[in-house]
């Protein structure tokens, strides 16, 4: 049972502290920043000592992006998808309404086409009419006697 308490101390005192260490890759410098301090890249990106940065190229071929990108770009992108949903609703309404007169146009130009056919029935019925009245007319002023007048109606 001692051994066991020897061996267990002996392992805590190697094993070295992870929450208070960390490693960079080859070629990188690490930085500690004092209240106040800035780090720039030689491509003059700069962050204070507040801003939680990830990997270069983590998120896409423009480089790292802090905290504070990540929120403006959720806030833009947030207010992006508000504008997009108000113009689909304002789309969708334009559209019903659209559906709308085109349907009361359909409904209108059905009324015309009905209209159009009547007329065209009156007109030929008119047409006969006045054909019959020419005719009746005709008749009457050929005719020499009464019953030859009579005979025309």
């Amino acid at each position: 049972m001692i051994r066991f308490f020897i061996l267990a101390l002996a392992l805590i005192s190697t094993t070295p502290a992870f929450a208070q260490s960390f490693s960079c890759r080859i070629g990188t410098r690490p930085a500690c920043l004092d209240y106040g301090d800035t780090v720039c890249s030689s491509t003059g990106k700069c962050v204070d000592a507040n801003a939680a940065c990830f990997d270069t190229y983590q998120c896409n071929y423009e480089g790292f992006t802090c905290r504070s990108n990540v929120t403006e770009c959720v806030e833009e992108h947030d207010d992006l998808l508000r504008k997009h949903n108000k113009l689909v609703r304002d789309y969708n309404d334009l559209l019903e309404r659209n559906n709308e007169l085109v349907s009361d146009y359909n409904a209108l130009l059905e009324r015309n086409n009905e209209l159009v056919s009547d007329y065209n029935a009156l007109l030929e019925r008119s047409k006969r009419a006045q054909s019959l009245a020419e005719d009746t007319e005709r008749c009457v002023r050929w005719a020499t006697t009464l019953n030859d007048a009579q005979s025309c109606y």
